[in-house]
């Protein structure tokens, strides 16, 4: 069965080697100040890749240049993709393809054939570095006069793929980028950095197609990433400053940008009432956009689901969006997203809670929601946290890195037996 599964077992394999390789770095005496264990630089390798930013070590106070540029790499290559990357390193050396190949590349970067694939793949390197050129320059006009040309130029090299790729890591320390919960200016560029990253190469690239303006003429896909992303950034923006009585409105737009699978903190999570902790939690399941930086559930599937029980109530039979129908098959896919998603993040909020019953449960779920998710965001106390619990989380960002989705076509059976049959009809009372 796995012979006839090649193509997906490909970015499967792709990912476990780069993790297994970037923690063999990252354990090594040049890679470090101080010693490490290798369960530590497996998790955090997990993380890089992943581009989720959860740790179980000081980025900074562990890793010296060496270190943190391996980190660096690994968080570009997950931001890239490692299925894009391969079509770069293929399109760079005018590789032949095969039909195969073709395939598993079509799913990722909507290619199909040879010429698209090399054209796609090069677009979005080339999109994805010109952004962060500009992230360089911009995060160097606060980083240089404080830390220094070298460091200061490093800084925001580090930070800016950070940002846009939305991992989460930084240099900063243990209070991550609290320290900048008043420049407007940091917060502004790296909430620019994050939302780029968040709604996708390919969206961007319809915007600029069609010069920022002409709504109508906008895919449907760039319609639904626009608009929820708009109401996503709104919404929870007001919603954190009506639960936290000492944010601002820069620091809430950060959080609630962050959420979305960034997981760079402006303020403390860990500190953070209930209710925004919940709200946090729902932001980083639904995630970012499709062909973007970001994980979780995605925005389009949350909105074809949302669209589909108000077409339902409102007595449609099928799922209208923008006065488009959308197919019955995506409807069906993103249904089946969002539950495999719901029954992982259960699943792990379970097992983590057997382990640590110390943690409280809000805090559990937002802890594993954001490895799922591949956002960073962390409540629990890591003095409480056991290798069971690190596992877990360890097993739950490769599960969101790879997509649930495609981890379950390696082993299940995808050749439509039913094809040729039709079954009787018979109603069933919900």
């Amino acid at each position: 069965m796995l012979k006839k599964k090649k193509s997906y077992l490909v970015p499967f394999v792709g990912f476990s080697l780069m993790m297994i390789l970037g923690s063999i770095f990252l354990v090594l005496p040049i890679s470090n100040i101080k010693p490490i264990s290798f369960k530590d630089a497996l998790f955090v390798s997990i993380s890089a890749i992943s581009c989720t930013g959860l740790s179980t070590v000081s980025i900074v106070e562990q890793f010296d240049f060496i270190g943190q540029l391996i980190i660096a790499i690994l968080m570009e290559i997950g931001a890239l993709g490692f299925i894009v990357f391969i079509s770069y390193i293929w399109a760079k050396m005018n590789k032949k393809m095969k039909m195969s190949d073709i395939i598993m590349v079509n799913d990722n970067i909507s290619g199909d054939d040879y010429n698209a694939i090399k054209e796609h793949s090069l677009f979005i390197f080339n999109i994805m570095m010109k952004i962060q050129f500009l992230g360089i320059v911009l995060l160097s006009v606060r980083f240089v006069p404080e830390y220094g040309v070298l460091k200061g130029i490093w800084y925001s090299i580090f930070h800016t793929i950070s940002a846009f790729a939305n991992a989460g890591f930084d240099l900063i320390g243990s209070n991550s980028l609290q320290g900048y919960s008043n420049d407007l200016y940091m917060q502004i560029v790296l909430i620019t950095l994050m939302i780029l990253g968040s709604i996708g190469i390919f969206a961007i690239s319809d915007l600029k197609k069609n010069k920022f303006k002409n709504f109508h003429k906008l895919k449907l896909q760039t319609k639904i990433i626009l608009v929820y992303t708009l109401i996503l950034l709104i919404v929870p923006t007001i919603l954190l400053i009506v639960f936290e009585e000492n944010i601002s409105l820069t620091n809430s737009l950060f959080m609630t940008a962050a959420s979305r699978s960034t997981g760079l903190s402006i303020v403390n999570v860990s500190e953070m009432s209930n209710a925004s902790k919940l709200l946090l939690t729902m932001l980083m399941f639904i995630g970012g956009s499709p062909a973007s930086t970001a994980g979780g559930v995605r925005i389009v599937a949350v909105a074809v689901i949302f669209s589909t029980m108000i077409s339902t109530l409102r007595g449609r039979i099928h799922t209208i969006i923008f006065w488009k129908k959308v197919p019955d098959s995506i409807v069906r896919k993103a249904f089946t997203v969002f539950m495999m998603f719901m029954i992982i993040s259960i699943i792990g909020i379970m097992s983590y809670s057997y382990f640590n019953k110390d943690a409280e449960i809000v805090d559990i779920a937002l802890e594993c929601v954001s490895a799922v998710t591949n956002t960073g965001f962390a409540a629990v106390n890591p003095l409480t946290a056991t290798l069971a619990t690190e596992i877990i989380i360890m097993i739950l960002m490769y599960i969101g890195r790879i997509g649930p989705i495609a981890m379950v076509t390696i082993f299940v059976n995808d050749e439509p037996v039913d094809k040729l049959l039709d079954y009787p009809t018979e109603n069933v009372i919900l």
